[in-house]
């Protein structure tokens, strides 16, 4: 075995956001219909000048919050890695506080793999490791491309990994 060889390297689709996608395409149309009707049913008489300016670009600060939080959160999956090598999981993640997470290969105790509906006709699923390691004890693997490929890889990692490192499961 190869030493410092990343087998798998892979990353979650955006379909994790198919959520917020679909919420912000409901929100905009809201807020246009939310600004035509302040416009119409305010009595802009009685409210002072300033306070109207901020109501006009009332659909301004909540359109830009919706597309800010829509980009935060494109951003937030573009920015996770996985990888598997000879000896370790490991998920990268953060945008601005980068977090490194890292599972022993002989902690792997058992694999599951989730394939929703949507997902599937993306041939998108997760996998989800459980382990032994205390800071880790659910590793996942989210929405990513050929998740029971990847499990028959990790497995035979696993089972190398063990044998080399003398690793026996006792239960």
């Amino acid at each position: 075995m190869i030493q410092n060889t990343v087998y798998l390297k892979s990353r979650p689709s955006q379909l994790v956001n198919l959520e917020t996608f679909i919420l912000t395409i409901l929100a905009v149309p809201a807020i246009m219909l939310m600004d035509e009707i302040l416009k119409q049913q305010l009595p802009f008489s009685l409210i002072s000048e300033k306070l109207a300016v901020h109501i006009y670009r009332f659909s301004a600060y909540m359109g830009a919050y919706v597309f800010l939080n829509l980009a935060y959160k494109v951003l937030c999956v573009y920015c996770i890695r996985y990888e598997i090598d000879t000896q370790e999981l490991r998920c990268y993640r953060g945008i601005f506080r980068r977090r490194h997470e890292y599972v022993e290969l002989y902690r792997v105790k058992d694999y599951r793999v989730e394939r929703p509906l949507v997902y599937r006709m993306f041939g998108l699923g997760n996998l989800i490791i459980y382990t032994s390691d205390k800071t880790t004890p659910i590793f996942r693997l989210d929405a990513i491309r050929d998740p029971e490929e990847k499990q028959i890889i990790l497995r035979g990692l696993v089972e190398l990994n063990r044998r080399e490192k003398h690793v026996f499961e006792v239960d």
